[in-house]
């Protein structure tokens, strides 16, 4: 079996000037950043983060790609809606609704459609059942509260892009 490489998978050395044009030829940073889908432009940036050993970079960029284990950012806590088991919204949670999204963009794109429902932790589910005086069975986020955070994500990876670059 033989594979063939086409030429976008060849190794190149990693410059800005490359990464840059590899996101969308030779357009502004941010331009190019907003013309892909934010999965694909985080994955170049990642390449290129790791090419120039850019290690905190390459850590931010991982985390948003595929998720946070602990230290969420504040810009991904976002507003929880509440529903019961049989997808009734559940009114009176207010003061219990920001959450820390700690979901990857690679998956947040996935969920822009439906939004992102979140089977939380038993005890979090238990205590909020009380406090709402009837069963809460998933946290669910908007897709329209998905896209805000996504273009939150481009502008923190942008930032940090231009510090580099600068």
């Amino acid at each position: 079996m033989q594979i063939i490489m086409s030429v976008s998978e060849t190794r190149i050395p990693f410059s800005l000037d490359n990464i840059l044009a590899a996101l969308e030829s030779r357009l502004e940073l941010e331009e190019a950043i907003n013309k892909l889908p934010l999965t694909h432009a985080l994955e170049k940036c990642l390449a290129f983060a790791d090419a120039n050993n850019a290690i905190e970079l390459s850590t931010f960029i991982k985390q948003e790609l595929y998720g946070y284990g602990s230290q969420t950012p504040s810009y991904r806590y976002l507003q929880l809606s509440y529903f019961d088991a049989g997808g009734q919204f559940i009114n009176g949670l207010n003061q219990y609704s920001i959450y820390p999204v700690v979901t990857g963009a690679c998956k947040l794109e996935l969920h822009l459609k439906n939004g992102l429902t979140l089977i939380l932790p038993k005890q979090i589910l238990t205590f909020l059942s009380q406090v709402a005086g009837r069963e809460v069975d998933t946290g669910h986020v908007s897709p329209d509260l998905i896209q805000n955070l996504l273009e939150t994500i481009r502008k923190e990876t942008i930032v940090k892009l231009t510090a580099i670059a600068s």
